[in-house]
């Protein structure tokens, strides 16, 4: 018998960018360290641009390599402005005001921020928290202080 995997959605809460950029990358850093493959999904190019230079520019010690694409990769790490798995990446983090709903293959982890800087972008958030929940994912909150 196949045993199926729900899907966890770990929202961090977060009030401000800094904030955003620092447990992206510490996130993203931990599931390299363990030779995970992590897919980043961004809204649009300029989107794509800022989280890769964000990438490469957040530590003057070390660097993450990764890659923006759209096409399939062998990367660790790729960011994408579609809502494909283009490196067979088991976990996820989203960083578009939509939610990600791949079901095929299913991601074991799904990262998000619960953007409380201003009330539209908390609004997003939930939206996001409904949309998981009715897909029945398993949803938590990341206990971070900000």
């Amino acid at each position: 018998m196949i045993e199926t995997q729900t899907t966890r959605v770990i929202f961090f809460p977060v009030k401000g960018g800094a904030a955003k950029l620092q447990i992206l990358y510490q996130t993203i850093a931990a599931h390299f360290g363990r030779k995970e493959h992590i897919l980043l999904t961004v809204e649009d190019e300029n989107a794509q641009t800022f989280t890769q230079d964000s990438l490469w520019k957040i530590t003057d010690t070390s660097f993450l390599p990764h890659v923006a694409t759209d096409d399939p990769t062998t990367d660790f790490i790729a960011i994408t402005k579609t809502k494909n798995n283009v490196n067979g990446a088991k976990i996820a983090f989203n960083l578009c005001s939509t939610p990600l709903l791949i079901q095929s293959p299913p991601f074991r982890i799904i990262y998000e921020f619960e953007d409380l800087s201003h009330p539209n972008k908390n609004r997003l958030s939930s939206l996001r928290f409904d949309a998981y929940k009715e897909a029945h994912f398993m949803i938590e909150s990341a206990a971070q202080h900000n």
